[in-house]
């Protein structure tokens, strides 16, 4: 997903079914694990200290001088998480929290993300500062990552109904010499209606690309929504490749203010970085 976040926020995205939430807010670090259901549900544990570092390391010079950085250390085992934060003589303070159903996944995306929602109004500009320096991962290696990205967005959208049939292309462009493996489609469409996201790549057959899942009645949604699609490599060529975009039919169960037409953004092929590919 893009840019998701906590589900009370004013977000248009949650975070997954399957998650690891590892939140640093007011000094403090607080662990959630979640599966099986997005949130609010799915929630396994959901634990957090119950002082925030000034009560621990009240002398610190890192809690007046923002120049100062300290590591942070993240151990995972399947049932245990442990979070270190270094101190200033250099040892780490771990925060130890056992998960007794087990971590819900061995394999994850990781994302680092600051939420600074109106920091001057809510009067917290000099509280700390974030640098993301030298990330470091001693676990499995599985393989490069890669992607390749459209060339514009996709507007289908209007103050209004669209026209039923209305369509738009991007390109993605795969240079030669490059083979990913495996591709998966991956973008966010704004405004989506059940079954009217159609899409036809170099001129196929027309598919529906539906988000992950939809706000209302399992029809419709009324912000931006990620998406994945699982593509056949044989649809796509080296150089350029043409996405056609088109407002399909409007289906029964929405409801009638809702508008015709949705916007695609963050399109983008992703696929393993292999040393073959769909045209070897």
């Amino acid at each position: 997903k893009v840019g998701a976040s906590i589900d009370w926020l004013p977000i248009s995205e949650t975070y997954p079914e399957d998650r690891i939430i590892l939140e640093f807010k007011g000094l403090k670090r607080r662990v959630r694990v979640g599966t099986g259901a997005i949130a609010p549900d799915g929630w396994i544990l959901q634990e957090s200290q119950w002082w925030e570092w000034p009560y621990y390391y009240g002398s610190d010079p890192a809690l007046s001088d923002h120049r100062i950085r300290r590591k942070m250390r993240l151990s995972l085992d399947e049932s245990a998480l442990t979070w270190g934060i270094e101190t200033e003589d250099g040892s780490f303070d771990d925060y130890v929290v056992d998960v007794p159903a087990g971590l819900p996944f061995d394999q994850g995306l990781v994302v680092f993300k600051t939420h600074a929602y109106t920091p001057e109004k809510d009067g917290n500009v000099d509280t700390y500062t974030f640098h993301w320096d030298n990330i470091r991962f001693d676990g499995p290696v599985v393989g490069k990552y890669k992607t390749w990205a459209a060339n514009d967005v996709v507007y289908l959208q209007a103050n209004g109904n669209r026209p039923i049939g209305d369509s738009e292309t991007v390109i993605i462009t795969i240079p030669s010499g490059e083979n990913p493996v495996n591709p998966i489609l991956f973008g966010q469409v704004d405004s989506p209606l059940q079954g009217q996201v159609l899409l036809s790549i170099n001129g196929g057959p027309q598919i529906s690309v539906s988000p992950y899942d939809y706000e209302s009645n399992d029809c419709y949604s009324t912000g931006w929504k990620s998406f994945r699609l699982v593509l056949d490599p044989s649809t796509l060529v080296v150089g350029d490749n043409t996405f056609e975009w088109t407002i399909g039919p409007r289906p029964g169960c929405v409801v009638s203010w809702a508008w015709n037409g949705f916007s695609v953004k963050f399109l983008q092929i992703q696929g393993d970085d292999g040393v073959s590919g769909f045209w070897s």
